[in-house]
């Protein structure tokens, strides 16, 4: 048998989506590009965009890089920024950063972590948001099977990420019992609101967040918008999903931020969408 290859694949985007209401109006995907099969470099950007006073941002990058660390190790890391977003004048950010690195060595399964992703001055509605991440936890289960592990609950002591409440306080509750959480929130969830962890086949659906809450100097919390782990409703605006990843045994997919927009303006947005794997062949 020949020697193995190892085949590159990543790709990664700044904001697409599509408004129904008041006009019609496809966003294709912005600052847009993908790795070649061989690896090396990518990158994509977009100057300032305004969709007239609903959608704009002053900047986007995407940058894609993939190179092998010797015979039987290959990296890739895929970056997508998002600067002075604003949406609706409701939802506002520096900057929205998603952020996928990976390692493959043959015969190991793929190792693959978000670390670096981040909300800066996230506010809603002007109020400043903190978004807490579960930056360690992901960095500790870099792999699919062991991120399953955790959510299955078969943590070991040296488990970091041991003394976690289970998956679905962690993802859902935040205080808010999982009963009540509102329909209109449960209805676009990737993993619904129900006990245990979710998979779809082979993929696992899960969020990069921790918490959501309002940051004020008292430290108080007592923002309008209600947030249920990654989910936050906004009245009269739609409904926000932060974080979102989905996992499966060589690939993972991040969306950091999904919206869906209710009344008066209707539509669906993503923002700083990547997804890296990669495989070896033969």
């Amino acid at each position: 048998m020949g020697k193995r290859i190892f085949l590159y694949h990543a790709n990664g985007f700044a904001l697409g989506g599509r408004i129904t209401q008041p006009l019609e109006q496809e966003i294709n995907s912005h600052a847009a590009t993908a790795l070649s099969i061989v690896g090396g470099l990518a990158s994509a950007k977009a100057d300032s965009y305004r969709l007239k006073d609903l959608i704009s941002y002053r900047s986007a990058h995407t940058y894609i890089s993939g190179i092998q660390n010797n015979d039987t190790r290959h990296s890739t890391v895929v970056n997508t920024v998002v600067e002075d977003l604003n949406i609706l004048d409701v939802i506002t950010a520096d900057s929205v950063i998603g952020r996928l690195s990976s390692t493959h060595e043959d015969g190991q399964p793929a190792k693959i972590i978000p670390l670096g992703s981040t909300f800066q001055n996230l506010k809603i509605a002007g109020k400043p948001v903190e978004v807490d991440l579960f930056d360690n936890l992901f960095a500790h289960h870099s792999t699919h099977s062991s991120l399953v592990d955790h959510f299955l609950g078969k943590c070991n002591t040296s488990d970091p990420c041991a003394g976690f409440t289970p998956p679905t306080q962690l993802r859902y509750e935040w205080g808010h019992p999982v009963a009540n959480m509102p329909a209109t929130l449960q209805e676009r969830l990737l993993a619904p609101p129900i006990p245990g962890w979710q998979q779809s086949g082979s993929h696992l659906y899960c969020s990069l967040v921790r918490s959501v809450r309002e940051a004020s100097p008292s430290g108080a919390v007592n923002a309008p918008p209600v947030p249920y782990a990654h989910a936050i409703k906004i009245p009269d605006v739609g409904r926000l999903y932060l974080g979102e990843l989905t996992s499966s045994e060589d690939t993972k997919r991040l969306t950091m931020m999904r919206l869906e927009l209710g009344s008066p303006v209707v539509g669906s947005l993503a923002v700083a969408g990547l997804e890296t794997n990669g495989k070896w062949y033969p």
